[in-house]
C-alpha cells in the first residue's frame, strides 16, 4: 500500500529548495521549514496542494499536450521563469501560486484568481466537456 509522502519528501522529490517550495505553494519560506522541522503541522489545503503537484509530476506525462502556454503563447523566455512550465504541468497553472501568468509575477492567490479569470485558457479549463451552450448559459444564469 501506498503512503502519503511529507512535505520535505514531496519537496524534494520535486527538487526544489524551501523557499522554491514555498513560493509555488504561495506560503512563506518559515511555514514550509515549520513543518518541516515539526514545529507545527501543515494544514490540510497545503498537504492537498503539495500532494497535488506532486501527484501531477509523477503522472502528468500523459497531460502534456493540455498546456497553458501553448494557449497564451509565452515566449521561451516567460516559460524559463514560470513554475507550471517548468515542473511540465500546463494544465495546473491555475494552482501554483508564484509563476508566471502572461510576463506577471503573481505571488498570492487573490491576484491568481484574478489573473485566471481573464485568461483564455483558465476559462477553457472551467468549460464543461461536452457542455452545450444552453448549458453554459444555464450555467451562468443560475
Amino acid at each position: 500500500m501506498a503512503h502519503i509522502p511529507d512535505l520535505k519528501a514531496i519537496r524534494e522529490e520535486l527538487g526544489l529548495s524551501q523557499a522554491q517550495f514555498a513560493d509555488m505553494l504561495g506560503v512563506s519560506p518559515r511555514a514550509i521549514q515549520s513543518c518541516e522541522q515539526g514545529w507545527r503541522k501543515p494544514s490540510a489545503a497545503l498537504e492537498k496542494a503539495a500532494l497535488l503537484l506532486l501527484v501531477a509530476a509523477r503522472q502528468g506525462k500523459g497531460l502534456e499536450g493540455l498546456a497553458c502556454w501553448n494557449v497564451v503563447e509565452c515566449s521561451d523566455e516567460l516559460r524559463e521563469h514560470c513554475w507550471s512550465y517548468r515542473s511540465g504541468q500546463g494544465h495546473l497553472c491555475w494552482l501554483v501560486t508564484g509563476n508566471l501568468c502572461h510576463g506577471r509575477h503573481v505571488r498570492t492567490w487573490e491576484e491568481k484568481k484574478a489573473v485566471c479569470l481573464e485568461c483564455s485558457f483558465c476559462q477553457q479549463l472551467l468549460t464543461r466537456c461536452g457542455s452545450t451552450p444552453a448549458d453554459e448559459a444555464v450555467s451562468k444564469a443560475g
